[in-house]
Formats: C-alpha cells, sequence, structure tokens
C-alpha cells in the first residue's frame, strides 16, 4: 500500500480505518436488514467503501448517499442489499464473475464500461483539484497541472484523465508533463498531498468538498474549471433485466416521492435532468 505513514492526520486515519475494516469482511449487512427471519429477496451489492460521501463505513456499517438510496431502491420492492466491499478496480470484474448483483459506488459512465455492463444514471458531477491550504501551489485550470506531481485513485479514469490533460495542454503546448501518482484509495490520494509527497489530488468534485471538511480546512479546492462532466451510475450485468428493471423502477419511484431530491440535498450532490441523461448518455 502507497502511503507515507508518519505523516498520517487523524481524521484521515479514521476514514482509512474505516476503509481498511470493511475490505477484511467478506461482506456488510445493511441496518435495515431482517432480524425476524423473514425471507425477503436478498440482492448483493459492490462498492467500495473509501469514497465519501458516496460510501464508506460508519460505526462498522455501510453509509453515505449510494447506501441510502440503494436500501430506499430495494426497498420499493421488499428486496434488502447486501453491501459488499472490495476496491474500485475489482467492482467490474467482480460483477461480470457473478458476486455482486449489481454495483454502486460513485462510478462514471462511459461508453467503454457501457460495453461491458448496463448502466442506470443516478447523479452528475465533475473533477476537482486540492491543495494544501498553506501551499503557494493554486492550480486553477488544466494548463496548472503541467510539471506537478498529482495524486488520484487508481482504477478510475482520472489516471487516464490526467494523461490526457498532460498530453494535451502541456507536452503539445511545450510544457513538462504531469506526474501521475495512483493510489487504491481516494484517501490515501489525499494524505500523499498531506504528506507533500503529490502537489495536488485530483477527485470527483462531491468527494473533494468532503474532504475538505473532514481534514478542518487543512486542504482546499482551487480548480476553477469543470474538467470531465459526467453521469455516475448503478452497473448491472448484462443480460440481466430482472435486477435492472428492478433498480431503475425503484429509482424511478424515489423520484416521484420526493425521496431521491432529499439525499442529493442532504449529500449535496447533483442531479441531471433528462436532457443531460439523453445527451451524456449518447
Amino acid at each position: 500500500m502507497r502511503i507515507v505513514k508518519s505523516y498520517l492526520h487523524p481524521l484521515l486515519a479514521f476514514m482509512l480505518a474505516a476503509g481498511l475494516t470493511a475490505c477484511n469482511k467478506e461482506s456488510a449487512s445493511t441496518e435495515n436488514a431482517s432480524s425476524s427471519g423473514n425471507t425477503a429477496e436478498t440482492i448483493n451489492i459492490g462498492s467500495d467503501m473509501t469514497f465519501p460521501p458516496f460510501e464508506y463505513m460508519e460505526n462498522n456499517q455501510p453509509a453515505g448517499f449510494d447506501i441510502d438510496l440503494m436500501n430506499a431502491i430495494l426497498k420499493q420492492s421488499s428486496a434488502t442489499a447486501n453491501f459488499m466491499d472490495t476496491r474500485f478496480s475489482n467492482l467490474i470484474p467482480g460483477l461480470d464473475g457473478k458476486k455482486y448483483d449489481a454495483v454502486i459506488s460513485g462510478m462514471y459512465i462511459t461508453q467503454e464500461r457501457l460495453k461491458k455492463v448496463d448502466m442506470i444514471p443516478y447523479f452528475k458531477s465533475t473533477e476537482s483539484v486540492v491543495v494544501l491550504t498553506d501551499s503557494s501551489y493554486k492550480p486553477k485550470v488544466r494548463d496548472d497541472l503541467c510539471g506537478k506531481t498529482i495524486a488520484t485513485q487508481k482504477g478510475s479514469l482520472y489516471p487516464d484523465q490526467l494523461n490526457q490533460l498532460s498530453k494535451e495542454s502541456c507536452l503539445a503546448k511545450g510544457k513538462t508533463a504531469i506526474t501521475v501518482r495512483e493510489f487504491d484509495t481516494s484517501p490515501q490520494a489525499v494524505q500523499a498531498v498531506l504528506a507533500k509527497a503529490a502537489d495536488a489530488q485530483y477527485d470527483d468534485s462531491s468527494v473533494a468538498r468532503t474532504t475538505v471538511k473532514k481534514l478542518n480546512g487543512k486542504v482546499e479546492i482551487t480548480s476553477t474549471e469543470p474538467f470531465f462532466p459526467f453521469l455516475g451510475g448503478i452497473a448491472v450485468r448484462k443480460g440481466d433485466t430482472t435486477t435492472y428493471n428492478r433498480i431503475n423502477e425503484g429509482l424511478q419511484k424515489l423520484k416521484q416521492s420526493g425521496e431521491y431530491d432529499a439525499l442529493i440535498k442532504k449529500y449535496d450532490l447533483q442531479a441531471p435532468t433528462e436532457e443531460e441523461i439523453k445527451k451524456l448518455m449518447n
């Protein structure tokens, strides 16, 4: 695990410990799972529990926007979620291998992923750059990343995006390339910034805002450019129309009842419009 332990901040240690504790468990049952022997159908859900506000461990239980949303979705069809923690790069292979029935983990919808799985859009976002608050380095746009070491999450699209930015905004203009450092989890990437082993972190904007709050202002978001706007989606194995319809229909019911909007507001996220869904899905 690539992490500089000697500089571990207490709040960050809590975040890391939560994720690592979850990693050692084969699965984590949700709080609303039946304790009375109820035979309600259980749906196995893969997720990387180190990505607040989407998913994380709290008091040894899965918590976050994705957890609350999936619990509410499955409740519409009297089913129960069994959340199974793993690292992000293992999620789609695990879904393909039938370890999970579905995956919800702040995952981008991309054409490449749509060739492997079906995805149901449920939020929109972009990326942000996080730096130490007391640093003189205050990157605002993509060109400001040239020649710097940027930490990000392994297995996500972020390394590819940074390499694309490096090629188009740095090398093509005669500037020094971006050095991309990949870490297994988002908290580990933040730790690299705290330890001054990286100049900045590149992450989902919602996650970056949560990081700033949890670290009490030790880091800040300085970027002003929306790098790669995207839709996030719930992944279902191709051909599994039963699970796809169960989740999609449950999500639509939550939108109609107002519960979806309440969760979006609670976790400070953004809901895509139908027009944005049609545009970005195409």
